[in-house]
């Protein structure tokens, strides 16, 4: 039976949803057309879950809504840092520390991405995904699960399959690029997070001490890596990385095949 605040904040979650433009969507909507709202549907399909489920959260029920759903709802509605708080308050979570990276793209950049017809994404200075388009959605669908993280997928055992020649081509210039990241900011406590969960993975910490001498990142070289509704075999790829001027709170990711040919259905 709900309460009185669970209640008022359905009545909020309402009104954030109804309020919220698809347009601006941090991911690929599942919906065709040009609504000016998304529906209780759109949001479960969005988070991965039943209508029936989402439903139950704006009505206020008690139900154990996991973390990783609440933290989608925020990103999927591009709650404001208050508007997060109030969320995960409500419903017996405390805000996590990557909430503290509050780097939102802007209307602009949301369409220059969902422009793209080649894998691409925006993460944060943690390397926690803030918005991918649909080539991305297709192809490497971890990037719009809830929480995606480019650094903590990167060193997974599931990563290594798709992502080939991964000790020398992936491993060791990502590591490049996030210790050099957890020096500069110590203070950093989502990035502390990440470093922490990555060393975890099987290998990585031997490698990460056998490695202390990698030069700066800015490897420009191909890197192969594998998509099975492209081509039978890896593709080569370039990572190219982009941003706002003056502004190094978010990263913009494509990946740019080698061969011009190569296309993402």
């Amino acid at each position: 039976m709900p309460d009185a605040r669970r209640e008022d904040l359905g009545r909020m979650l309402r009104a954030w949803r109804t309020a919220r433009d698809p347009r601006l969507l941090p991911g690929p909507v599942p919906f065709r057309g040009h609504r000016s709202y998304l529906t209780q549907l759109d949001m479960a399909l969005l988070l991965g879950v039943s209508e029936r489920w989402y439903r139950a959260l704006e009505r206020g029920e008690d139900r154990g809504y996991a973390p990783e759903m609440i933290a989608g709802v925020a990103r999927i509605l591009g709650l404001s840092p208050a508007q997060t708080d109030a969320l995960h308050r409500g419903t017996g979570h405390r805000l996590p520390p990557r909430a503290a990276h509050d780097a939102r793209p802007d209307e602009a950049m949301l369409d220059l991405l969902h422009q793209q017809r080649r894998v691409s994404w925006i993460c944060d200075q943690a390397w926690d995904v803030v918005a991918a388009n649909a080539v991305a959605a297709r192809h490497c669908p971890w990037l719009v699960r809830p929480g995606a993280n480019v650094m903590t997928w990167a060193f997974s055992p599931e990563a290594r399959y798709q992502l080939r020649e991964w000790e020398t081509h992936w491993a060791r210039p990502l590591l490049a690029g996030l210790r050099l990241a957890w020096q500069r900011r110590p203070d950093d406590e989502r990035l502390d997070e990440v470093v922490r969960a990555v060393r975890r993975e099987p290998g990585v910490a031997a490698l990460w001490d056998a490695t202390a001498d990698v030069p700066e990142p800015g490897d420009t070289r191909a890197r192969p890596m594998y998509f099975p509704l492209v081509a039978p075999d890896p593709v080569d790829v370039h990572v190219r990385t982009y941003g706002r001027y003056d502004d190094a709170s978010l990263r913009w990711l494509v990946l740019t095949p080698v061969d011009t040919a190569v296309t993402f259905p």
